[in-house]
This record gives C-alpha cells, structure tokens and sequence, in this order.
C-alpha cells in the first residue's frame, strides 16, 4: 500500500472536525431560536399604581384609601362568555352611573380586556370578550378612578367579593 501525499482522510470524516464546526453552528441556531422566543413574547408593562423614588419602587395606595373612606364592597360576576355584572355597595357618597372593570391575566397581555358596566335598576351589567382559562387579577373603579377594588380569581368567577382595605 502507498500513500500519496496530500491524500489523508475526508474532513467528514474526522470526529474532531464535526466538534469544531458543530459548536459555532449549534450556537449560531440556538442565537435565533432565542431571538425569535424574544420577539413573540415581549416583557409586560406591570399594571397598579407604583411610583418610583430613586431606585426604590413603591405602592401608591391613595386609590385603595379612597376605596375604604367611601366604605366601597362589590360583589362580581363573571362568565367565561365575558358577560359581567356587579353589586355596588357604597357607605359614602353617590354610586356611579358607570364602572370600569379592568381584566389582567396573569400570564398573558393580550387577552387584558377594560369593561365599562352599566347601571341598570341598582345593579352593573356589561360585555366583554370570552375569558381564557388561568388566573386572573381584577380592578372596579369609577370612570374618573377616584378610587378601586381589586382582587384575582381563576377562570369564571361567581360572587367574587371585593372590598377596600378595612372595609368588612
């Protein structure tokens, strides 16, 4: 047997070869499979009142004091087909002629849904969207949001009661 030089074994081979090309190719395509998870789901914007001092990130619970000088309990009802409908008790001041109620899921943005109620003989009713399955958080206010209720329930909710810090 002879050998003629410059005639060794294939490139392909070679098992070290495979690991020094394989590396930078499997990097190159786990670099665009994490750029296309980045652009499908992008970051939330955290959705309560917050203000920030410094560095430091704080609750701003004036609504939810409002909430409670006003005695404010509601009762929600909530259908997986989206309709909704809600009891306003109120120890001070008027009842609204409308309530806004804001939707989040807990996981999902797209789905966050804003539902104006309507007054209809001394009880709230209103549509929105159908609701995805998983947990939701849940904020009622006026339309000029002087003040809130908020609570989180999972899927359809029936008889949810929400009142102010304080109020019982």
């Amino acid at each position: 047997m002879s050998t003629q030089p410059g005639r060794g074994t294939a490139w392909r081979s070679v098992p070290l070869m495979w690991f020094v090309v394989g590396l930078p190719v499997a990097v190159v395509v786990a670099a665009f499979v994490t750029l296309g998870i980045a652009i499908r789901s992008s970051d939330d914007v955290v959705r309560d009142d917050f203000r920030k001092e410094g560095l430091a990130i704080y609750s701003d619970p004036a609504r939810d004091a409002a909430a409670a000088e006003a005695g404010a309990r509601a009762v929600l009802e909530v259908d997986a087909s989206g309709a909704i409908s809600a009891s306003l008790t109120l120890l001070h001041g008027e009842r609204p002629d409308e309530l806004l109620v804001v939707l989040s899921h807990a996981t999902r943005a797209e789905y966050d849904q804003m539902v104006t109620l309507r007054r209809r003989d001394g009880t709230y009713a209103g549509r929105g969207q159908a609701l995805a399955p998983g947990r939701w958080y849940v904020e009622i206010t006026p339309p000029g949001r002087e003040w809130r209720l908020k609570g989180d329930f999972r899927d359809a909710a029936a008889g949810l009661q929400l009142a102010a810090p304080g109020v019982s």
